[in-house]
């Protein structure tokens, strides 16, 4: 038997315990909240949901399409307290492979389900994409990937700028999935048409992301505003959710606080932490690969080899929430960053709060640290 002393916390953030009592990895006590519910470190989180993850444990989800490489990939971020985890591709001449790949990791829980971050993305903002990779919207092609996803393709990053946009996003709507906004060089009245058409199409909100605000597009300009006014705008009014880095390398930590505060709502929070995981995450620094470009990670940061560009993430998300907490940001505004707004993107349930005899699932994170159980197995960082 062991007795975990921590604010609980849902994904709402709302503080429902003080302590959590397990034994054979099952709940058997729920201390009652301390006081008024006050937040003090550690915390125990349900559990992470991650939209936008390329790998892990040195596998890369576009490129090692063998099942258990698959499957090591993701333990690296089910390990560190991500419970709900979407496989991310990248720009690829034939993605269909890798597809059906994570479609059947899908199958078998792995993922909850897949983003395709391109081909149908602006040239000038591929950031780490392979340029000879990306290319103008084809339907048919489209109709074609998610007709071989069976149902598992939740999201897919377009450029609203590029010819048939608005028609890709009504598809992918149709299909069960969602446009996420990004690698762009849009205008603000491209972007603002893309979003008010992903709404009206959809009937509902949020309708769409913005793929990893602030990078792989322009910056905010005072005469120019460009893209970034018009999702902050969007995800203020519910309209959208932003996707943010929150890994201190990709924003910088202060402005990553910032718009978490700035986007967060009790019900509908409109700021999503992301990891963009590459292979890399939770590896040494070294050589790794993305979508068959070169990646180098040199004192957690990755770059493509030989250049500044940055090409992904080396964090899982329980790690950001650990590092965001040292920064002061409260435990519940990200609680509802790391599983209420990612929830309602993809309109799932958000991870559960701990029940008495079930087998616990969840992190415990303070500013230091992060251990996590699933399923009631304890992983023991």
């Amino acid at each position: 038997m062991e007795t975990l002393t921590a604010t609980v916390v849902d994904a709402t953030g709302t503080v429902i315990g003080s302590s959590i009592t397990i034994e054979n990895g099952l709940v058997v006590e729920i201390g009652p909240p301390h006081g008024q519910g006050a937040l003090c470190a550690p915390f125990f989180f349900p559990g992470f949901v991650d939209l936008h993850c390329h790998g892990g444990g040195g596998v890369s989800f576009p490129d090692d399409l063998d099942a258990d490489d698959i499957d090591r990939g993701a333990l690296t971020h089910h390990r560190e307290g991500t419970t709900h985890l979407v496989a991310s591709l990248v720009s690829a001449v034939d993605p269909i492979p890798a597809i059906r790949a994570l479609a059947e990791a899908c199958e078998r829980g792995t993922f909850i389900g897949i983003h395709l971050e391109g081909p149908y993305i602006s040239p000038s903002k591929a950031g780490a994409q392979n340029p000879a990779a990306i290319r103008p919207i084809d339907l048919d092609e489209l109709r074609a990937w998610l007709s071989e996803g069976r149902g598992w393709i939740k999201t897919m990053t377009l450029a609203p700028e590029r010819e048939n946009a608005s028609r890709a996003a009504e598809l992918l709507l149709e299909n069960g999935a969602i446009p996420s906004w990004g690698h762009t060089n849009a205008s603000s009245e491209q972007t603002t048409s893309a979003i008010s058409s992903a709404v009206e199409t959809a009937g509902h909100r949020p309708a769409q992301t913005a793929t990893h605000l602030f990078n792989a597009m322009p910056g905010l300009n005072h005469r120019q505003p460009g893209p970034v006014r018009e999702f902050l705008h969007a995800a203020k009014r519910g309209d959208l959710v932003v996707e943010i880095i929150g890994d201190g390398i990709h924003v910088a930590t202060d402005l990553v606080a910032d718009l978490l505060t700035y986007l967060d709502h009790p019900t509908e929070p409109g700021a999503a932490l992301v990891t963009d995981a590459l292979a890399c995450a939770g590896m040494p620094n070294g050589d790794y690969v993305l979508g068959g470009m070169a990646v180098t990670m040199i004192d957690g940061t990755a770059t493509l080899t030989g250049t500044s560009t940055i090409a992904g993430g080396g964090t899982t998300l329980g790690r950001q929430v650990s590092q965001l907490l040292h920064a002061g940001v409260g435990a519940d505004v990200l609680a509802r960053a790391t599983m209420l707004a990612p929830s309602r993107a993809l309109n799932i349930a958000p991870p559960a709060p701990p029940t008495l005899l079930k087998p616990l699932t969840g992190a415990l994170v303070d500013g230091e640290s992060v251990r996590a159980w699933r399923d009631g197995f304890s992983y023991g960082n």
